[in-house]
């Protein structure tokens, strides 16, 4: 089966980590008897007349399923995911649909499914002006503090403030350049030591979950792509059932689910939409690539059994 993947971005203008992602999926489809083929983002034209369609060079091309890998960082969120809403205007199979896309990817609209769904969060605070900084760290525990922006990926736009006068600092001179961007304010978790874990789950099945560690001496941030180091996780039934619980109220079919261990218990940092391979098949020792591809033919045939039933 020809499999095409939705890549953001131009051909020769990828990330390492992009790179590295799409050579281990074109190499799990080979190794099943498939063809990946990336569609980048920069070569597709939509269209609407008569009917909503998506052209990949100015041509139509016939795709059997579409998976996405939402590597755009969360600034234009609605027009990085209008790609992927016109495929499936298009009636194209697609892994993942565009608005779970659209809500891993601003913050604080995950924090909010997540709270509507009773899933675990560390105490947070969305800060829209440098005037409610007292306010905000007081709910959150005191110093030292976790600043996030609402767009950022792999661990980029994330800070720990140690002290009043630099948080101040930084709110201001972010909100000074970004406009009125509020900000997410979180507690410091100290029992966590710089560990979190990754679980992968595509579908309804978790794939691997891996332990993630800080390796500097002063970097509090455990991403891989960061130098973080990286060992298989036991996990407990909570923690399974807390991962399932954030998939299922953002709506992803494959997701890497952050988690914190805490004194009262598993809470859930991030659910990413585009969670990178390298490090949880270097931890795991399994084809986590290949799960994916089994998994993307699985639903596109079941699609297609679907489609025929219809006419």
């Amino acid at each position: 089966m020809k499999i095409h993947v939705l890549v953001y971005g131009r051909a020769d203008r990828l990330s390492p980590v992009t790179n590295t992602d799409l050579n281990l999926l074109k190499e799990a489809a080979i190794k099943l008897g498939h063809e990946l083929v990336p569609i980048f983002s920069r070569d597709c034209q939509l269209i609407f007349s008569p009917k909503p369609e998506v052209l990949i060079k100015n041509q139509k091309e016939k795709i059997n399923v579409l998976l996405v890998r939402a590597n755009f960082l969360g600034h234009d969120i609605d027009q990085h995911t209008a790609i992927i809403k016109q495929f499936q205007m298009a009636g194209i199979k697609v892994i993942n649909k565009h608005y779970a896309v659209e809500r891993a990817k601003n913050k604080i609209r995950t924090l909010q499914l997540l709270g509507k769904y009773g899933v675990p969060l560390p105490r947070t605070y969305i800060l829209s002006s440098s005037d409610r900084i007292d306010e905000g760290v007081k709910f959150v525990g005191g110093f030292p503090v976790i600043l996030k922006t609402v767009c950022g990926s792999h661990g980029s736009g994330v800070s720990i403030v140690e002290s009043k006068r630099g948080l101040r600092s930084v709110v201001e001179l972010i909100m000074r350049n970004e406009g009125s961007t509020p900000l997410i304010l979180q507690e410091y978790v100290r029992e966590a030591k710089g560990k979190d874990t990754r679980v992968f789950i595509v579908g309804k099945r978790i794939l691997a979950a891996m332990e993630r560690e800080a390796k500097k001496r002063g970097e509090f941030r455990s991403n891989f792509h960061l130098g973080g180091r990286v060992r298989v996780a036991e996990m407990s039934k909570k923690e399974k059932e807390v991962a399932f619980a954030a998939v299922k109220a953002i709506g992803l079919d494959m997701a890497g689910v952050d988690i914190l261990r805490t004194k009262n218990g598993p809470k859930v940092l991030e659910v990413n939409a585009n969670p990178g391979l390298e490090g949880i098949t270097q931890a795991s020792m399994r084809d986590i690539a290949g799960e994916i591809i089994k998994y993307t033919v699985k639903k596109a045939k079941r699609s297609k059994i679907i489609d025929r039933f219809k006419k």
